[in-house]
């Protein structure tokens, strides 16, 4: 038997009103530091072409949510369903890929999630606590301006994307560690993406 699942409104509007702030700081810094095409091409690029800040319609995600199920004999972890009029409606992960354009893929072969932060790491270069909060990234990303830069940049652009869209936005929220590593290896963290930012994605929308 279906049951539906209380929700609330939450900060959606305030979100949205800080996304085109993000966008252009983003495209200055990339820019700056000669990385702006590279990053266009990554997971990430398609929201740097569309017009911010992007307009969504709070009210219409709400009610939305107030029709959320709870349907034990069809719900996956990965999935959720909701009631629109009598037919049951579900967001998996292939509507995820769909709506957010990211990859659903498999890491690379031998690839573990790495808990030690290599001396090389931007956490070792950049900051000094080992969990950085998402406030500090962002002041120290905005600082860098050169082209030798460029690949840190970059990383701390898809940390900042990660951030601003998959539910660690909140500036003293403290960025884990072993995300930072994982970072340092491109193509992973590319795929990363698509994996695991799916599974923070219902508590954001």
């Amino acid at each position: 038997m279906a049951v539906s699942r209380p929700q609330k409104l939450g900060t959606c509007e305030n979100k949205l009103a800080q996304q085109k702030k993000f966008s252009q700081d983003l495209k200055l810094v990339l820019t700056r530091c000669g990385v702006l095409d590279r990053f266009k091409e990554g997971p990430f690029g398609q929201y740097l072409e569309m017009i911010q800040p992007i307009r969504v319609h709070g009210m219409l995600i709400y009610n939305l949510l107030k029709r959320q199920l709870i349907c034990p004999e069809e719900e996956k972890d990965d999935e959720m369903w909701f009631g629109l009029g009598e037919k049951k409606a579900r967001f998996g992960r292939e509507e995820f890929c769909l709506c957010s354009g990211l990859n659903m893929g498999t890491l690379p072969e031998g690839f573990q999630e790495k808990e030690e932060v290599s001396e090389e790491s931007i956490l070792t270069r950049y900051f000094v606590d080992e969990n950085p909060s998402i406030e500090l990234l962002e002041a120290t990303f905005n600082r860098l301006t050169e082209p030798s830069e460029g690949d840190d940049a970059l990383k701390m652009g898809y940390l900042l994307m990660v951030s601003q869209f998959f539910g660690m936005d909140e500036a003293r929220t403290a960025i884990p560690s072993w995300v930072l590593s994982l970072v340092e290896d491109i193509d992973a963290f590319e795929v990363f993406l698509g994996a695991h930012t799916y599974s923070m994605s219902p508590c954001v929308v």
